[in-house]
């Protein structure tokens, strides 16, 4: 395959995840992408990043009639590096096979930052450039401290979903995403991860009660799917 076709192929599933899934899902995205920058990956230790790595980002969507909340969401980590239409699986994962979603419901460089973080690690296992696993729902993810604010009691991360325990009754609950769990690529599935900050004893209780049972929770008490540094902890 010449390098001109293979970044046509490229382009195209680049373009119809940003273009089309992502507006379709999420409305306005924002005046442009905010790019992972090189010093992010320095933090962790790999000062000379693959430059390719450099094009990921992460959108800041703001409300619109159907959200009336600021949504932001990453790009990049679906890219399918190292794949060529013949060798892709539409069946399988494409790329990393999942994507990031952060809900806060004021805007803030907070989310961003978040995100850049979590990309940069999760870029740099799967270079095998840093120790560790690639996420999953259900993990919990210790952020080395309070998320955005110094006094604040978000320490970790939960990964789950937009669809997480999402039905009672058959009735959508408040604030209920409204984008899918996962979309279709040329180059194979994504997973749409939705992030949480928790507090260290919602930890806790998602070890000891299950992680159902803390969005369970969070839902009662109108956190979920929110991130908001400045509450307070639910258990």
């Amino acid at each position: 395959m010449s390098e001109q076709h293979w970044q046509l192929w490229f382009e195209k599933i680049w373009a119809l995840r940003e273009e089309t899934l992502y507006r379709s899902f999420f409305g306005d995205t924002g005046p442009g992408i905010y790019t992972l920058p090189a010093s992010t990956f320095a933090s962790l230790g790999e000062p000379n990043p693959d430059p390719r790595f450099l094009t990921h980002g992460v959108f800041e969507c703001p409300p619109n009639p159907t959200r009336d909340h600021w949504l932001y969401v990453t790009s990049g980590m679906s890219n399918p590096w190292g794949d060529t239409p013949e060798t892709a699986n539409p069946e399988g994962y494409s790329g990393l096979g999942y994507e990031f979603t952060v809900h806060a419901r004021e805007r803030g460089r907070w989310p961003i930052l978040l995100l850049h973080w979590l990309m940069a690690v999760q870029l740099l296992v799967a270079a095998g450039k840093l120790q560790g696993e690639l996420l999953q729902r259900n993990d919990r993810i210790p952020l080395g401290g309070p998320l955005a604010k110094k006094d604040g009691l978000l320490t970790h991360a939960l990964v789950t979903a937009p669809d997480e325990v999402g039905l009672s009754d058959n009735q959508p609950f408040e604030n209920q995403p409204t984008y899918p769990p996962v979309f279709a690529l040329p180059s194979g599935h994504v997973d749409l991860l939705l992030l949480i900050g928790i507090t260290e004893n919602e930890k806790n209780f998602a070890q000891s009660q299950s992680v159902e049972g803390l969005i369970t929770l969070l839902r009662h008490h109108h956190v979920f799917p929110f991130t908001d540094p400045t509450r307070i902890s639910m258990v």
